[in-house]
């Protein structure tokens, strides 16, 4: 039922066609629009609104942006790069600097078996052959040490340094400073700027110990 059945006077007089008519249509007219209405409320305007509100990014702000991140992590991925070069270099600088420890440290094992030979010979006061191929023997060790950077460290009559000697006995100070090397077990020796093998001593301690 339209508006204007439910507000078509009931007992009235007659009224003319034209005015029927125009009732008809202002109905249906009301009809429509009360269809057509957003149920939420949200028009086109509203829509409209919220579009204006939200703020336009400029190009341009939005690609020098994306520049300076860009060039953030090429510079950090630069500097990564330049660290680890220079990480692997000292490490292969180290690894050549003591790449020949190990041979080293077997080649001083010899050299103390053919020391104890030759104080042997000079004991027993042999002057043979035998004697000098051993003392040759043995020079010819201590220069192949020496070329390649292996030192003695100097310990008799010297101060106990716990970082180059290691204490294997005490004995009671007789006429000798405390705490000092009065005899060395087993020479040390030092690879460039490392500890090769420390040297095995007897330190002196006061009586009281």
């Amino acid at each position: 039922m339209t508006e204007w059945d439910r507000n078509e006077p009931k007992g009235s007089e007659p009224i003319n066609l034209q005015e029927i008519r125009r009732r008809k249509e202002k109905a249906l007219e009301e009809h429509t629009r009360t269809e057509l209405t957003p149920v939420s409320g949200e028009g086109p305007a509203d829509q409209k609104i919220e579009e204006e509100s939200q703020p336009t990014l400029d190009p341009l702000e939005k690609a020098l942006k994306e520049a300076e991140e860009n060039r953030d992590r090429w510079m950090r991925a630069v500097a990564e790069l330049e660290n680890y070069k220079k990480r692997t270099l000292q490490e292969k600088s180290k690894y050549l600097k003591y790449r020949n420890e190990e041979l080293l440290r077997d080649l001083v094992a010899v050299v103390d078996n053919l020391e104890r030979a030759q104080r042997h010979c000079e004991a027993a006061g042999r002057s043979d052959a035998l004697a000098d191929g051993v003392c040759m023997v043995t020079k010819m060790f201590r220069d192949i040490l020496e070329r390649y950077g292996v030192k003695e460290i100097k310990a008799l009559g010297e101060p106990f340094d716990p970082h180059m000697h290691e204490a294997i006995a005490r004995v009671p100070a007789q006429g000798e400073p405390v705490n000092q090397v009065v005899e060395e077990m087993e020479k040390g020796y030092m690879y460039q700027d490392r500890l090769l093998r420390p040297a095995k001593v007897v330190v002196s301690v006061s009586a009281d110990q």
